[in-house]
């Protein structure tokens, strides 16, 4: 491509004028007014004596589908106003708002349940048997199902009420907490101030171990200075969760996981099964990297600072026009996709302070686009994640022309497609150069990126479990979470690394979400599924159109309907897993392969 890429993102062209426009504001007031209406609406519906009106029902439904889609689109674009710049305290209000409508929403999400889980069984099929009822048939058993188990309606709307001061008001004041976060590092022969984002990238990053050290050891030292406030909040998050499990009577603290991810716990736990049967191949690599570094004493930074490096940078023209002609590689819609997402300025990557840390994909659904929000750093790991971020704009692509009940998906199904498009780019990269270095360090990094899915993200889940059994009976203290870190990480390591990272539950952000129960796992499941649909579709004559009718229905299927109707495979046996492991597999020993003379 000849144009010069613009970095920063377009937001003006969805509302004009960022937080105070009208266009906004008005968004808002309509979705205030709507909600007040469809709660009366549905009033009116349970209180009409006899049966209830099918077509008056539809019409809420179809109602309803406009604002969670207006919802999720006012949430998206406050949290980019954010994003672009954390001393933008006039958002904060907004967000604040935001939250009070969502709570609203779900509330008659509550209320809608109970109405489906009360009809006769005629009315449901007759219900049913309706054309626009077809598309969103599964979200709307779903809601049926949840109406039978859930606690009296009171009850439920009065848990999503205080939630909006409680554990949702947590999660916020851990994110401001976080950003606010300073640590003073030499950088350029003075000290600054940096954030949390920022000293980790050095600790990891930076050539000289003596600065990645001292990085780590700022970092540890600002985190023991803090970590009883953030222990305080991690506990109060959740004791909150704990306590709604308690009133609804779930014994098996994974059962909101699974139904949000909609997953069978026996398909969880096979998954970790085939994980655990692994756990030699990621030792042997960890080994292997210690062996090259010729580091006495290594620490968690060593485990995840590259070994190899690609000795330039990738400028970021480079890596839209690498990125289209590997999306390009697997079908010419996709690659047209990626260039009109660039061109239409969708994705802020420029590198400035102020910022937030992270990446993610915003979804407009009303608008029917996508945003794309990162920092590129002109690194092949930055244009691995614009890759990743862009799967994640294409599938919303595909599901933006789905209702608003069949957008809806489950963590592990949103990473299907981010993981595929990261694959198509990091694979042809390492295919393609004939530099022996440059070839390790992109399996370094490919490997690197697969560890976390597979060995860091189950191990932070394992802690995860053992951190909600300790807070059923009380808080659980700072050191006393840092000792469940080490024990976690001990196992996994197997004792090679001697300094751990015993604070990292305090800057992983996922432990304090509150709509999203135990939030890194499913990050697993979506890796290793799409590892799986990779696999089998990227020599495939027409895979574009299976994958297009796979992420098509990721909002109507579980994970075991989806992997038996397009892999033809049991998700529910470790076969499945072991296959999709395989790719991080043969990373792995051909890395070990490539060192044995260095």
């Amino acid at each position: 491509m000849e144009q010069i890429m613009n970095q920063n993102w377009d937001l003006a062209s969805l509302y004009p004028d960022e937080t105070m426009s009208n266009k906004l504001l008005e968004l808002s007031a309509e979705l205030d007014m709507t909600i007040e209406t469809l709660s009366e609406n549905l009033k009116q519906l349970n209180r009409s004596s006899g049966i209830i009106n099918l077509s008056k029902l539809v019409k809420f439904i179809q109602r309803t589908q406009y604002v969670q889609n207006g919802s999720e689109e006012f949430d998206d674009l406050l949290i980019c106003i954010y994003a672009q710049n954390t001393n933008n305290t006039e958002v904060i209000g907004l967000l604040d708002h935001s939250a009070v409508i969502k709570s609203k929403l779900q509330s008659i999400q509550l209320e809608l349940n109970l109405t489906l889980a009360n009809l006769s069984e005629d009315l449901w099929a007759e219900l049913l048997r309706l054309s626009e009822v077809d598309p969103i048939a599964f979200y709307l058993l779903e809601c049926r199902q949840k109406g039978k188990e859930q606690l009296p309606l009171e009850m439920e709307r009065l848990i999503s009420s205080l939630s909006i001061n409680g554990i949702k008001g947590l999660e916020q004041h851990y994110e401001q907490m976080l950003t606010k976060i300073r640590i003073p590092l030499k950088m350029d022969g003075e000290i600054k101030e940096v954030s949390i984002g920022q000293a980790l990238n050095e600790a990891i990053y930076a050539k000289n171990r003596l600065v990645r050290q001292d990085a780590a050891l700022a970092i540890k030292h600002i985190c023991e200075k803090n970590a009883d406030l953030f222990a305080s909040v991690l506990n109060r998050i959740a004791g909150f969760r704990l306590t709604i499990y308690e009133q609804r009577g779930w014994d098996n603290l994974l059962k909101e996981l699974c139904l949000q991810n909609r997953i069978m716990d026996e398909t969880l736990q096979t998954m970790l099964t085939s994980i655990n049967q692994h756990k030699e191949l990621i030792k042997s690599y960890i080994q292997r990297k210690i062996e090259l570094g010729q580091i006495k004493n290594p620490s968690w930074f060593d485990l995840e600072s590259p070994h190899f490096t690609v000795a330039v940078k990738v400028p970021y023209q480079d890596a839209v026009t690498l990125i289209i002609e590997q999306f390009e590689t697997f079908s010419d819609s996709l690659g047209k996709f990626a260039e009109e997402a660039f061109e239409a300025d969708w994705i802020e990557t420029e590198n400035r302070p102020s910022k937030a840390e992270g990446g993610f994909c915003a979804s407009f659904p009303l608008s029917k686009q996508s945003r794309i929000f990162l920092t590129y750093r002109e690194n092949y790991q930055d244009v691995i994640t614009i890759a990743h971020e862009l799967g994640h704009a294409y599938h919303n692509y595909i599901l933006h022309k789905e209702p608003a009940f069949a957008q809806q998906k489950g963590t592990s199904l949103a990473e299907t497609a981010s993981t595929f498009m990261e694959n198509l780019v990091v694979d042809a990269v390492i295919k393609q150069t004939t530099s022996k270095e440059e070839k390790l360090a992109l399996l370094e990094m490919k490997i690197s990126n697969g560890l976390k899915y597979v060995g860091t993200i189950p191990n932070m889940f394992k802690f995860e479990q053992e951190f909600y059994e300790k807070r059923k009976a009380n808080v659980v203290t700072a050191e006393e979470i840092n000792t469940l870190i080490s024990k976690a990480e001990n196992e996994l390591y197997d004792g090679l690394i001697e300094d751990l990272a015993v604070h990292k539950w305090m800057y992983i952000s996922h432990f304090y979400n509150a709509e999203k129960a135990f939030y890194n796992i499913p990050y697993t499941i979506g890796y290793l599924f799409s590892n799986g649909i990779y696999e089998r579709l990227k020599n495939s004559e027409n895979g574009v159109e299976q994958l297009n009718e796979l992420l098509r229905s990721s909002g109507r299927m579980t994970v075991e309907q989806l992997a038996e109707r397009y892999l033809g495979v049991d998700a529910t046996k470790t076969t499945f897993w072991d296959r999709s492991l395989q790719p991080l597999r043969e990373a792995i020993e051909e890395y070990l392969y490539l060192t044995e003379d260095i």
